[in-house]
Order: C-alpha cells, then structure tokens, then sequence
C-alpha cells in the first residue's frame, strides 16, 4: 500500500501497439524496462519520454521521503470512449491493489489529457507534469517534425482526410466546368466532418466501416445491403440539395427555416430507406449467427416513425410558405404526429413486454 501514485498516461496504447507490454505496469523497474524497449522499437515516439519523465518525479518524490509508486496505464489504438473504459478498468485495478488517494498526473500534454476527469473520479490529483520534447527551432527541424508527426495514422485522418477529399471534389467541379458546385460540396463535406469530430461520431463510422469490411471479407448479403444503404443515403442529400437549391434560386428569397424544410422533404424518406437497408442487412446477420434480433426490429419502426415525423414537419412549413399546396397543413402535421407515435408504439411495446418476460 502507498499514499500517492506517480501516472504516467498512454491513451493510444502505444506502448501495448509497438512494444507488446500490457498495462498497468507497476513500480520503477517494470517502467524503466517498458520505456527502453518502446524506445528501441520507436524512438521517436513521445510515450518513451513520458514515461522517463514519470521515472523522474518518482526518483524526486522518493528523495524527498514520499510514499509513492510509478505506474503506466494504456488505453487503446480506438481512442476515444473504448480506450478511456480501459484506462477506467486499470485505475480501479491499482486503486484497489496499492491504496492510493492521490496521484501525480504525467503526461506528454496531447490527447492524454483528455482522461483527467477519469482520473479525478478515482483519485485526488495533486499535479500534473506535461513533458514537453524540446526541438531545434531550425526550418529543417520543423519540416521534419511536420513530417513525422503526418506519419502517425491519427495525425494523417484527421488532417489528410479531409483535405483529400476538398481536392478531389473540387478537381471533379472544374472538369464538370461547375465550380459553384464545387464550392457547395467542400462546404457540405467539411459541415459533415465538423459535426462528425465535433459529436464524436468517429468511432461510430469507424465500426460501420468496419463492420462493411467484414461482410465483404466472410461474403455476407449484409454487405449488399450497407452499401445499397449508403447508396440511398447519398441520393438522398443530393435530393435533398436539389429541392434546397431549387427553391434557393427562385424568385422570392425564402426563410432559413424554409430552406432547411425544402432539404428535409427531399431527402427524409431517401434517408429513412438508407437506414431500414442498414438495419436489415444487421437482422440477416444476427439471423445467420442465431442471436436475437427484436432490437433490430423495433429500430426498423422507430426509423419510420422518425421519418413520418421530419415529413410531416416539413409539410407543414412548406405549405405555410406556399411552396407545396396542401388542403390543410395541420392536419398534415396532426396525422403525420399520430402516425410517428403509433408505429414507435407497435415497435417498442413488443420489445419491453419481451424484456419482462
């Protein structure tokens, strides 16, 4: 049992990636071995300065007559929600093996830094150390730090990414000779991006694609059925744009808000079919592997519920901006309503009385 714990943080699991140590790793020796073996793999990488680092402060603490030890955690390569859940797992691990109250945080100030609230949750952190590598302020050295820090597959997505597909797109527009369009699909996909980095969605889209991947690789139906998914979800936004633009160009000016009705009801019910072919292409899975698939079922209804309530939404704010004729725009709003919550109804009723039986 100690009083404080020197942490030294890899939330990306490079030290597990590259050296093959697992995690946590436990006391000054154990640390000085895994540190020297991820430098001899990568020396470059910043972890192995974070963790000579974390060696340092304990070596300091012990001086000055602390109880302390010096322990490594490691989330994982998926960063994000599954790696701090690992990180979770081993803090309750060393909270309960050695006793701590307090730790001493070290980090290489990045992404690391994200898990403090984990942290603070289980312990009372008494300091943070950001170890920072120092670097020549050279042209060189800063082309080559440019360099290396593009070659890490994180770094690359996020950057290469997006900027791939800005020239792509726009190459595409100038050959279509259409630049406006082009214009208006870079804003489009960087709006999606945004929101994608801004929401956390990344790991979502990474498990679809993965889960794509797979289906192709074990010759699954369900492959064909996400990528008819996804091919409905594109002629829908397209769909969607072209009621936007339409309307955008005609010859009264309408409201933002009539704008973004004129997308919704080009695109919803597109929308709505891309995820019911998602959603099946799931059932057949689960059919074929004999596990259950009533959840799946009840999400075919709820997406049809959502979709006859955006429709009806957008109904209605149209025909109250005279750009679709409707007998009676409440009613259209009224039924669609009904609608939406009868069939969530007839999907999640099944569902919760399967549960309590």
């Amino acid at each position: 049992m100690v009083e404080k714990i020197v942490l030294a943080i890899d939330r990306d699991d490079d030290l597990g990636r590259k050296a093959g140590i697992s995690s946590p790793v436990i006391g000054r020796e154990a640390n000085l071995k895994a540190a020297i073996k991820l430098a001899e793999v990568d020396p470059e990488d910043s972890d192995v300065n974070t963790i000579f680092g974390a060696i340092k402060v304990y070596d300091e603490l012990k001086r000055a007559g602390e109880d302390v030890e010096i322990v490594t955690v490691c989330g994982d390569e998926r960063v994000g929600v599954i790696s701090d859940s690992k990180i979770a797992e081993q803090l309750d691990e060393i909270a309960e093996k050695l006793g701590a109250k307090s730790v001493v945080v070290v980090t290489d100030g990045s992404e690391d830094e994200f898990v403090l609230p984990v942290i603070s949750s289980r312990f009372k952190i008494d300091g943070v150390v950001r170890i920072i590598v120092k670097q020549s302020k050279t042209i060189e050295s800063t082309y080559y730090l440019i360099k290396k820090m593009l070659d890490d597959p994180k770094i690359a997505r996020a950057t290469l990414a997006p900027l791939g597909i800005i020239l792509t797109v726009y190459s595409v527009s100038l050959i279509l000779r259409n630049p406006e369009w082009g214009l208006g699909s870079i804003a489009l996909v960087l709006g999606i991006y945004f929101l994608v980095k801004a929401y956390g969605f990344e790991e979502s889209v990474v498990n679809y694609l993965g889960t794509v991947k797979r289906s192709l690789m074990e010759g699954r139906l369900s492959f064909v059925m996400y990528v008819i998914a996804l091919i409905l979800f594109v002629i829908g936004i397209v769909q969607g744009f072209y009621n936007f633009w339409v309307l955008y160009n005609g010859r009264v000016m309408p409201g933002v808000v009539t704008l973004i009705a004129s997308f919704i009801y080009g695109a919803i019910w597109w929308i709505v079919a891309s995820g019911l072919s998602a959603t099946l292409g799931k059932i057949f899975d689960h059919v074929l592997e004999k596990k259950p698939v009533r959840k799946f079922v009840t999400m075919l209804f709820l997406i049809i519920a959502s979709g006859w309530a955006f429709w009806g939404a957008s109904v209605f704010l149209l025909s109250n901006s005279g750009v679709i004729e409707t007998s009676s725009p409440l009613r259209s709003l009224i039924l669609s309503i009904f609608a939406s919550v009868l069939i969530s109804i007839l999907g999640i009723v099944p569902l919760k009385i399967g549960h309590e039986g």
